[in-house]
């Protein structure tokens, strides 16, 4: 005898939890890895395979040259979208095979304006996945709060086992004096922000290092502006456009200076910066 088929209700049940718990996680608070840009429910395509979650302009464009995500390099056929929250619904799209011929064809990706690419040169656009140095849990398998946890603790270690980020650009890209208005002030903020709070929650074990926050993002929007900034190599000057900082974080900011520069540079969002990031032992400074 044939078991029966679910019933109606049983598939959208079924349905409404994966939004809950798989789809509205990947994209919730995230940007578009490749743009960069803010990801909404109805213009995001989270992939089946790994749950990472873009823009679908960006990925459907990424797909007609390959079929692995872009950030840890799984194989994928298929993706989520026209996501509605509201119904708990979604339209799983799966891709017709890959023209062999796709891999020939120049392939280019329309970045959004970046809130820094006025003080450095525009990133080389990618046309290779992103080599994934760390995963701190697939979106939807463990809670949001397990993941941040992850991360917090990371950061903890870096510090501990005294380890420096590569920068992903330059130096000499900051070394530009350059007007900044408002509203560019508002956009680096609200970058850097949320990576300066969860940076001195690491180094000072304190929850809401809110006051050193502010201390930090008003340097960081100075040194832009070149107020105090000064070339590498001046470390008498350094330390005196660092001493705002150090009471609270001793011998441990030049560290945070270096890391909070190496984000605030790079073209990643905070999620694929935590998983792309390269590190070496520490040098002296």
């Amino acid at each position: 005898m044939e078991a029966s088929p679910r019933n109606p209700s049983e598939r959208s049940r079924s349905r409404e939890k994966l939004v809950g718990r798989v789809i509205w996680p990947a994209i919730r608070g995230q940007n578009c890895p490749i743009c960069l840009g803010a990801l909404e429910p109805r213009s995001a395509a989270v992939l089946t395979s790994c749950n990472h979650a873009y823009c679908v302009r960006c990925i459907r464009k990424w797909s007609g040259l390959r079929r692995k995500c872009p950030l840890c390099n799984a194989d994928f056929d298929s993706w989520f979208s026209h996501i509605s929250l509201s119904s708990r619904s979604f339209h799983r799209e799966i891709l017709p095979p890959l023209d062999s011929t796709s891999s020939s064809r120049s392939f280019s990706l329309q970045q959004e304006e970046h809130p820094l690419r006025h003080v450095r040169n525009s990133e080389r656009r990618r046309s290779r996945p992103l080599r994934w140095r760390r995963s701190f849990g697939r979106p939807g398998s463990v809670t949001p709060d397990v993941i941040a946890e992850r991360k917090l603790q990371w950061r903890v270690s870096v510090y501990e086992r005294r380890l420096q980020a590569v920068p992903s650009a330059p130096r000499s890209r900051l070394q530009v004096s350059v007007p900044i208005n408002d509203g560019v002030k508002e956009r680096i903020l609200q970058r850097i922000e949320p990576w300066i709070r969860r940076e001195l929650q690491a180094v000072l074990g304190d929850r809401d290092p809110s006051i050193i926050v502010h201390v930090a993002t008003s340097l960081f929007i100075a040194s832009l502006e070149n107020v105090g900034h000064v070339p590498s190599g001046q470390c008498d000057v350094r330390d005196d456009f660092l001493a705002r900082l150090r009471p609270f974080l001793l011998d441990r900011t030049d560290m945070f200076w270096h890391e909070l520069r190496c984000f605030a540079e790079s073209s990643f969002n905070m999620e694929t910066y935590d998983a792309v990031v390269e590190y070496k032992r520490l040098r002296r400074m």
